[in-house]
């Protein structure tokens, strides 16, 4: 069963993001997160095969995370935020891990692309 990680500091998000999983991707478990480092510390024990986060947090904005989070973990990263740029989209070509920034909410094609990442 492949693992997919959820990071977003919205709780709601956590429980759409979980029953959209459940129906475009049955084949996978998900673990959520609201912050960045409790995702971090998790990843000390685990490599999921594919991170979905939002780019935008409280605190911080996804770009920071993933800086830090690149010598950490080689599993794929996909950005799913509210509003994409095309600033966001040059930021991702500089990360091999980051393989996509995509709009929420995810749409169908999304998800077979999401689909074909995990294999």
């Amino acid at each position: 069963m492949a693992q997919l990680v959820y990071l977003d500091d919205d709780r709601i998000q956590h429980l759409l993001m979980k029953k959209l999983i459940k129906i475009y991707l049955p084949g996978c478990s998900v673990e959520v997160f609201s912050e960045p480092e409790a995702l971090d510390a998790w990843l000390a024990d685990h490599q999921p095969d594919l991170i979905l986060s939002d780019l935008n947090f409280e605190t911080s904005s996804g770009w920071d995370w993933v800086e830090s989070f690149a010598a950490k973990s080689s599993s794929p990263i996909v950005f799913v935020t509210a509003s994409c740029s095309p600033e966001d989209r040059r930021k991702a070509a500089n990360f091999d891990q980051v393989k996509a920034v995509i709009e929420k909410p995810i749409s169908e094609e999304n998800w077979k692309m999401l689909e074909a990442l995990i294999g």
